[in-house]
């Protein structure tokens, strides 16, 4: 059997990374916010920039670009690796990784300042409110301001 190009693009999408291929179907569908509508506050990204230091800088570098064990934390390689993702998902692997000596060792607010860190190392705008817990699986990172239909 043949498959069309688009169909086994498609089908790679959906194996390597499920999310890229639902991820903007749901934010166009049921109007999920994205980490441009200012998800975090400048105070938690401040506390984050700290924390991170402590624990996370040994590793992925002080300017989160990473090095040859740690992926980058900014710019293309992040927008890559968690590109139409959620900040759901993203808090998940950091908690459940993160730090590789020690995984889910920190507090839960501790993991959810380090991520208003890396949000404002992306360039993505502060808002009014802190990072909830609970809603952090209907934030999608996204590089686009809007989504496309």
């Amino acid at each position: 059997m043949r498959l069309i190009p688009g169909l086994l693009l498609a089908i790679t999408l959906s194996l390597v990374h499920p999310p890229a291929v639902r991820g903007l179907q749901a934010t166009q569908a049921d109007g999920q916010r994205t980490v441009w509508d200012g998800v975090y506050t400048e105070a938690q990204a401040e506390r984050g920039g700290v924390l991170y230091t402590e624990s996370c800088a040994g590793c992925h570098a002080p300017d989160l670009r990473g090095n040859t064990t740690s992926p980058s934390l900014v710019g293309l390689s992040f927008a890559f690796l968690w590109g139409e993702r959620t900040l759901g998902e993203l808090f998940g692997e950091i908690q459940r990784l993160m730090p590789t000596d020690r995984p889910n060792s920190l507090p839960a607010q501790t993991y959810r300042d380090i991520l208003a860190f890396i949000l404002r190392a992306n360039s993505y705008p502060a808002g009014e409110q802190e990072l909830d817990a609970d809603r952090l699986d209907q934030i999608l990172i996204t590089d686009k301001r809007e989504p496309q239909p």
